[in-house]
């Protein structure tokens, strides 16, 4: 469980930075949402990336138009992490929370699923890795909300949930 654990956190810190974008197949109001750069620092931080063993400081992240994304994760002690892949967000629904899957490709390769809702500047987030699948692990869901990661068939309410400012 710790191993699991511990893998969910790192595809949450690298999911989070890459799931923070949205689709288009002509509603460019998706892209143009996401499209841009964000941050997330202090009580921001998802409480499951903040304390041991990530010790999350800053999350910044990129999302390009052409769907991919860059994100830079910084420690307590200004130790960087760079995430690499692409994107792609479904439909919202009525409270404008979207489905999102993220294909990493760097450091390492994962695929994460989540949802994220944008409203104004403000993102929230929530993403978990799903390939290569982690035992009892489930991806928080449009319907579940934010808060319904699950682990073991318990949903972690909200331990998994970042907040995101657009800084551009």
């Amino acid at each position: 469980m710790k191993k699991n654990l511990l893998s969910v956190a790192v595809l949450a810190v690298m999911l989070i930075v890459v799931g923070c974008s949205s689709s288009s197949t002509g509603d460019d109001d998706k892209v143009d949402l996401l499209v841009g750069k964000w941050v997330s620092q202090g009580t921001n931080i998802a409480p499951g990336l903040a304390g041991p063993p990530f010790n999350t400081a800053r999350i910044d992240a990129e999302f390009f138009e052409n769907q991919t994304y860059t994100v830079v994760q910084l420690d307590n002690n200004n130790a960087a992490v760079t995430f690499r892949g692409t994107w792609e967000a479904g439909e919202a629904n009525p409270a404008g929370i979207r489905p999102v899957t993220l294909t990493q490709t760097e450091p390492v390769a994962v695929v994460a699923q989540g949802i994220f809702q944008i409203d104004g500047n403000n993102m929230t987030y929530e993403v978990i890795q799903v390939q290569p699948a982690l035992e009892g692990v489930g991806a928080p869901t449009v319907a579940g909300g934010f808060g319904s990661t699950s682990i073991g068939g318990v949903a972690t309410q909200g331990f998994w949930t970042q907040r995101f400012v657009r800084t551009n």
